[in-house]
C-alpha cells in the first residue's frame, strides 16, 4: 500500500517533519492495552519507508488518557494544529482516523488546514492527500462513520447500564453506613458507631419534623456524624464531626438509606461555556426505582414521608393555602396557619422592630398584603396577634382538658427515649476511641526503645487518643447525670399531676413556643380571620374538616375613641394652661377631681396628650405669643431689627443693656429679648456696635 502511494509524497513534505500522533481513550486502556499502543508507535517504520530520517519524526503522544470526542482539553492536538498550521509538517501519521479526532468539527478543520498547507495523512490503509478530491471525500467518510462509531459505544455502555440498573445488579457508589458484602450484596456497616449515628438522625427527624432541629439537637447532645473522604490521599478515610444542616439533609434525601435502589437521581447537562452541570431530577422521573431492594435505615414509606416533610418546610418560598411549617420559637402560635378572610391568601407575621429594640415585650401582627405587593393596593386587613393567639390557645387547653391527655407523661417518655438513643451513641463512641487508645499503646510497645524518635512521635499520639477517651467518658458521665434529675420519681409524681390540669402545662415557663405550635398543628389545620371594624370573627378548620367559630373578638381601640374626655375637663386644662407647664397642669386637674378617660390620674404625658387630641397651644406657646405682643422677640429676629449679631444680643441682655424673658417648657428653655423704653433702635446700641 505504501509503494502505491510514493508518488503522493514529494521533496516539499520531506523537507518538513512528520509528527505521530499516539492516544487513548482512556487510562485504563493505557494500563492494559499495550498492544494497540504499540502499534501506533510502529507506525514510525511507515515514515522511514517513505523517506523521513528518524531524527526528523517527531513524536506526539501527551494526550494519552483522553477522549478524542473534543478538542479543549488536548494540548497534544492543539499542538499538532499549531504545527500544521504553520506549514511546518510535511506528514501526520495516525493509526486510524478515531486517535487524531472522533469530533467532525475538529476532524474537517484539520482536513482544511492540511490542504491549504500542502500536509498527507497516513493511517492503516495508505497515505491521504486532503487536497485531492477523492482523497478529500474518503477521509470525510472515515470522520463521519468515527463519530458515529463513538455514539454508539456510548450506547452500548449506557443501554448496558441501564439494563443491569433495571435488575438491581448496577453497582454504584454507595453512602457511608452502606457497603457491599463479599457477595456483592448491599448491607450495613459492621461499625456499630456509624450505624448509630445515622440512626440517631432519622429517629431525631422523626421526632422533630424538621432538618434544623435535628442538627440542633445532634449538636446539643455532642453527636457527631461520620463522613468519608471523596479525594487526595485520605481518600475513603472516616471522619468524624459535628453535624451541618446539609449533611443532614443529604442523608434524608438519600434513597439508598430507605433499602431503594435507584437510578437516574441525576442528570449532566453540558453549557455553552464547556463546563458540564449536574442537576437533580425529581423523583417521578427517576429511570429506575426498586424499593426494598437492600436492607436499609427506614422503609419507603417513612422516606417518602420525610420527603413530604422537607418538602413543606420549605414555606418561605412557597405559595398556596396548602403551605405548612416546621414550628419554631417565635411568638405567633398560628405561624403559617392563618388565612385572610377577605381575599383567602395566607397572612403573614410582622414583628414591631421599635419595641423590641427597647427591649420592650414583642408585639407582633398578623398582616394580609399580597394585594399591597403584587397589585400595589392597600392591605387587606391586620390584626395584633396576641388576641386571637389567645384565644386560640383557651380553645386548645379546654380541649385538651376535655380529652384528658397526658401530655406531660408522654414528654417524659421521648426525654427517656432521647437520653437512650443518644447515651447509646456515645458509648459507641466510646468504645471506638478505646480500641484507637490501644491500638496506639500496642504501636507504641512493638516498636524499638532506642528509636526515640519515633517512639515520642507514638507515644504523643498514645496520649492524645487517652485524652480524646477521658474527655467522651466524662462527658457521657455529666449528661448522665443530668438526665437522672430530670426523669427522677419525684418529677415523675409531679408530671402526673400537671396532667389533670393541661393549663399549667401550657402556660408553665419551660414549655416553648415551639412545642406550643407542633401541639396546636396536632389539632387544628389553619384559621381564617376576619376584621369587622373593631371586632374579630375566627373560623378555626380542625384536623378532620370540621370547622368552629371563635368569636366575635373585641380589638383594641384607639384611645381617642376608647376613652373620651368630658368637654368641661378640656375647658378646665385650656384654662389652667395659661399660666401653668404640663406638669403643673396635671396637679392642678388631679386636686380638682378631674379624671383622664380611662379613669386614671393626670400626668405631664396625659397633658400633652390631651393638648394634641384638642389641639390646645402649650404653654410655652401661649407665653411667647403673649411676650411677643408686648414686644418681645427671639435673639435671630432682634438681631436682624438692630443690625447686630446674635451672640451681641445675648451678650447686652447679660450686661443689662437689654430687657429679656426665659420660658422653661418640657426640660427645654426659650428666650425673648426687648429694647428698653421701646420698640425704636436704641442709638448707645447702635454706637456700641459701631
Amino acid at each position: 500500500m505504501l509503494e502505491t502511494s510514493l508518488h503522493k509524497v514529494g521533496t516539499q513534505h520531506l523537507e518538513r517533519e512528520a509528527c505521530l500522533y499516539v492516544r487513548q481513550s482512556s487510562l485504563r486502556q493505557v494500563e492494559r492495552n499495550t498492544e494497540s499502543a504499540r502499534r501506533q508507535y510502529e507506525l514510525r517504520c511507515s515514515a522511514v519507508r517513505l523517506g523521513w530520517a528518524e531524527d526528523r519524526i517527531r513524536v506526539i503522544d501527551g494526550d494519552q488518557g483522553k477522549s478524542g470526542a473534543s478538542s479543549e482539553n488536548r494540548s497534544g492536538f492543539r499542538d499538532l494544529m499549531a504545527r500544521i498550521a504553520a506549514g511546518e509538517v510535511g506528514l501526520v501519521l495516525s493509526l486510524e482516523v478515531s486517535r487524531l479526532a472522533r469530533n467532525n468539527a475538529d476532524w474537517h478543520q484539520l482536513l482544511r488546514v492540511a490542504a491549504i498547507t500542502d500536509t498527507l495523512i497516513l493511517d492503516e490503509t495508505g497515505v491521504h492527500d486532503p487536497a485531492d478530491g477523492n482523497d478529500m471525500l474518503l477521509l470525510g467518510f472515515k470522520g463521519a462513520i468515527s463519530e458515529f462509531e463513538l455514539q454508539g459505544i456510548k450506547a452500548r455502555l449506557v443501554g448496558g447500564q441501564r439494563s443491569k440498573a433495571r435488575r438491581g445488579e448496577l453497582k454504584l457508589g454507595l453512602p457511608i453506613g452502606l457497603v457491599y458484602d463479599p457477595a456483592g450484596a448491599v448491607a450495613l456497616d459492621s461499625n456499630p458507631a456509624i450505624v448509630g449515628a445515622l440512626r440517631a438522625v432519622f429517629d431525631t427527624f422523626r421526632r422533630k419534623g424538621s432538618a434544623s432541629a435535628t442538627v440542633q439537637w445532634l449538636r446539643q447532645e455532642g453527636i457527631m456524624l461520620p463522613s468519608r473522604s471523596p479525594h487526595g490521599p485520605n481518600r475513603g478515610e472516616i471522619r468524624w464531626r459535628l453535624p451541618n444542616c446539609g449533611q443532614v439533609c443529604q442523608v434524608l434525601r438519600n434513597p439508598r438509606y430507605a433499602g431503594a435502589f435507584v437510578y437516574g437521581r441525576t442528570a449532566s447537562q453540558r453549557q455553552t461555556n464547556g463546563t458540564v452541570l449536574i442537576r437533580r431530577v425529581p423523583s417521578d422521573r427517576w429511570q429506575v426505582c426498586l424499593p426494598e431492594a437492600h436492607p436499609g435505615f427506614i422503609d419507603w414509606e417513612e422516606y417518602c414521608r420525610n420527603q413530604d416533610t422537607l418538602t413543606r418546610n420549605r414555606a418561605g418560598f412557597a405559595k398556596g393555602p396548602a403551605r405548612s411549617v416546621a414550628a419554631r420559637d417565635g411568638e405567633a402560635l398560628l405561624q403559617s396557619r392563618v388565612l385572610c378572610g377577605i381575599c383567602g391568601r395566607r397572612m403573614k407575621v410582622r414583628y414591631a422592630r421599635a419595641r423590641l429594640a427597647r427591649n420592650e415585650p414583642a408585639r407582633y401582627y398578623y398582616r394580609c398584603d399580597a394585594e399591597a405587593v403584587s397589585c400595589q393596593e392597600s392591605t387587606c386587613q391586620s390584626v395584633r396577634g396576641d388576641i386571637p393567639d389567645a384565644a386560640l390557645a383557651c380553645f386548645a387547653v379546654e380541649a385538651l382538658n376535655r380529652e384528658s391527655i397526658d401530655l406531660a407523661l408522654a414528654v417524659r417518655e421521648q426525654v427517656v427515649a432521647e437520653f437512650t438513643a443518644a447515651d447509646a451513641q456515645r458509648a459507641r463512641r466510646i468504645e471506638g476511641l478505646r480500641y484507637e487508645a490501644d491500638l496506639a499503646r500496642r504501636r507504641l510497645f512493638e516498636v524499638d526503645p532506642a528509636n526515640r524518635l519515633v517512639a515520642a512521635a507514638l507515644e504523643a499520639d498514645w496520649n492524645d487518643r487517652l485524652r480524646a477517651l477521658q474527655d467522651a467518658c466524662r462527658e457521657r458521665e455529666e449528661r448522665a447525670a443530668t438526665r437522672e434529675e430530670e426523669i427522677s420519681a419525684d418529677r415523675t409524681r409531679r408530671i402526673r399531676e400537671l396532667s389533670r390540669d393541661f393549663a399549667r402545662v401550657w402556660d408553665a415557663p419551660g414549655t416553648e413556643n415551639s412545642d406550643r405550635k407542633r401541639l396546636i398543628g396536632l389539632l387544628i389545620e389553619d384559621v381564617t380571620l376576619t376584621r369587622d371594624g373593631y371586632e374579630l370573627q375566627m373560623d378555626v378548620r380542625l384536623r378532620g374538616g370540621k370547622v368552629v367559630a371563635l368569636g366575635p373578638l373585641p380589638l383594641p381601640r384607639p384611645h381617642r375613641i376608647a376613652s373620651p374626655i368630658a368637654p368641661e375637663t378640656v375647658a378646665v386644662a385650656d384654662e389652667l394652661l395659661d399660666g401653668h407647664n404640663d406638669s403643673e397642669t396635671a396637679g392642678e386637674l388631679n386636686r380638682a377631681g378631674h379624671a383622664s378617660g380611662d379613669g386614671k390620674p393626670w400626668t405631664a404625658r396625659r397633658v400633652q396628650w390631651l393638648r394634641q387630641r384638642c389641639q390646645l397651644p402649650s404653654h410655652a406657646q401661649r407665653r411667647r405669643q403673649q411676650l411677643a405682643r408686648q414686644g418681645y422677640m427671639t435673639a435671630k429676629e432682634l438681631a436682624c431689627q438692630l443690625r447686630l449679631a446674635p451672640k451681641t444680643v445675648r451678650r447686652h441682655a447679660a450686661e443689662g443693656r437689654l430687657l429679656r424673658e426665659i420660658i422653661h417648657s418640657g426640660g427645654r428653655t426659650f428666650t425673648m429679648y426687648k429694647q428698653r423704653g421701646g420698640r425704636g433702635p436704641d442709638p448707645a446700641l447702635m454706637a456700641g456696635a459701631s
